[in-house]
């Protein structure tokens, strides 16, 4: 590039064409560089605006101790590492982020104030490993800020945001009229979960003792141990078992209950009677309703995002902002 003195004293440049090239190059692209730039703008304003929305919100949890209180943010990165095994996928501890804040907003709207009491036993237990666990808190935190200020609704309300480990090859219908969005949805990849098959064996003399601690009538041994009517759903979880006592009074037992009872991992069980003992033969983990951890974990590992996660399982429903 060259230049020459003009008449005026005033020195100008030559242009040539390699400098020609690459102006038209920047002003070409120029459009792209601010429309990339401002788009991070955006987002990292957009992500502040959810973050400042959950501020000044707190949770006391009850431990041994106390009350331990927590900001809503923190408290949701130690409840996810309750709840979520350390390796499970980025996309599925979003998902699972999604639906804790759910819950607490909708407690918060049921309390109307910013400030709930939860139990916290599983946080102090995990709190007292902290120093251990320090890479599965930060991956949290992560998930947390990802996420931030994101709730899961239905027709604008906080949806009944439940969540298990695994399924018994489908999640339940909650077959509710306030919960249209549980439905059944098929989890055959659940059956490959190392968790999906369980037995537990109960003998005679424990089994009806059980029984008769969760009943209020007179029963025969006879009918505790041969009578009861088992009530299953369409995708095989027990919903309950009633009994007729020495009055002829019915008596029932629901599923979640009678497991419990038991200590069943989940209400999806086939029963054999043997001499002196009972004999379970579980498949999944859990209520059944809502996400299948496991499942959803396998949706991440094929490449889906937490949004299209919670779509899956919590049909018509919307992500909303916390407010």
């Amino acid at each position: 590039m060259g230049c020459h003195m003009n008449k005026n004293g005033i020195v100008s440049k030559k242009t040539n064409k390699r400098d020609a090239g690459s102006f038209l190059l920047f002003v070409f692209l120029l459009p792209y560089v601010c429309a990339c730039l401002w788009g991070h703008v955006g987002e990292e304003s957009e992500s502040l605006k959810r973050n400042q929305s959950e501020s000044g919100y707190l949770v006391e949890a009850s431990v041994e101790w106390g009350v331990w209180e927590l900001s809503l943010e923190e408290y949701l990165a130690y409840r996810l590492c309750v709840v979520l095994p350390e390796d499970c996928e980025p996309e599925l501890r979003k998902a699972q982020a999604v639906l804790l804040r759910t819950e607490l907003a909708a407690l918060y709207a049921e309390q109307g104030d910013k400030r709930v009491t939860v139990d916290g036993e599983g946080l102090a237990k995990f709190y007292k490993n902290a120093a251990a666990s320090e890479e599965l808190l930060k991956a949290s935190r992560q998930a947390v800020r990802a996420t931030a200020g994101e709730i899961l609704t239905y027709h604008g309300e906080p949806v009944r945001a439940s969540y298990f480990r695994v399924s018994n090859g489908s999640t339940r219908d909650a077959g509710d009229e306030d919960c249209p969005y549980l439905s059944a949805v098929s989890c055959e990849q659940d059956k490959e979960a190392p968790d999906y098959r369980s037995v537990v064996r109960v003998e005679r003399d424990r089994y009806l003792e059980k029984l008769r601690g969760a009943l209020e009538g007179d029963f025969a041994e006879q009918t505790l141990w041969e009578e009861g009517h088992f009530s299953f759903d369409g995708t095989g979880y027990m919903t309950g078992v009633s009994y007729i006592d020495e009055n002829g009074e019915k008596e029932k037992i629901d599923g979640e209950t009678f497991r419990h009872l038991f200590g069943l991992s989940s209400a999806s069980f086939e029963m054999d009677r043997e001499e002196e003992r009972v004999v379970f033969r579980v498949t999944g983990v859990g209520h059944g309703f809502g996400m299948s951890q496991y499942a959803a974990g396998r949706l991440a590992e094929n490449g889906e995002n937490y949004k299209e996660i919670l779509a899956t399982f919590f049909f018509q429903t919307e992500l909303a902002n916390f407010e």
